[in-house]
């Protein structure tokens, strides 16, 4: 299984792998349809590790602030601080002005990496969460699975 995991690692990690995020249906509907992992990074930093049963609905999610924490976690660090902020929910975006100013930001600062997984997407999250390290800049969010002393979002 580490052999395997590992395969998966440097798929996933591989310089050629890394897309920008457009933020368009059209974009999203480029990711395959199928299980899997991704990562978003801020220039050589890894920000955030996420598995997924459809990476095409959770590129899709990105979109949204409703939809996806990434988002929400994002506009709160960056815009939390400056008049008329309010801060976004599982059913409520963040104000217009921000939506846009935060679509701005990860258009012009993120890039994305997804690989398919059949089997193991919790093991190869966790595997590249661990080398994530405690940075200030990760956004996922670290709490321990009930019972397994396993790290999950």
């Amino acid at each position: 299984m580490d052999q395997y995991l590992e395969a998966l690692r440097e798929a996933l990690l591989h310089e050629d792998n890394w897309k920008r995020v457009v933020l368009t249906r059209a974009w999203a509907k480029l990711a395959p349809d199928k299980a899997g992992v991704y990562v978003l990074k801020r220039g050589e930093q890894l920000i955030y590790v996420g598995e997924t049963g459809n990476l095409r609905g959770r590129m899709l999610d990105l979109l949204e602030s409703r939809q996806h924490s990434v988002r929400r976690t994002l506009g709160s660090r960056l815009y939390s601080d400056q008049e008329g902020f309010v801060k976004a929910t599982a059913s409520r975006k963040f104000p217009p002005e921000f939506e846009q100013l935060l679509d701005e930001y990860i258009i012009t600062n993120l890039m994305v990496a997804y690989v398919t997984v059949p089997i193991g997407r919790k093991e190869l999250e966790e595997l590249i969460d661990k080398s994530m390290g405690d940075s200030e800049h990760r956004l996922n969010k670290r709490s321990k699975r009930k019972g397994s002393g396993k790290v999950v979002r």
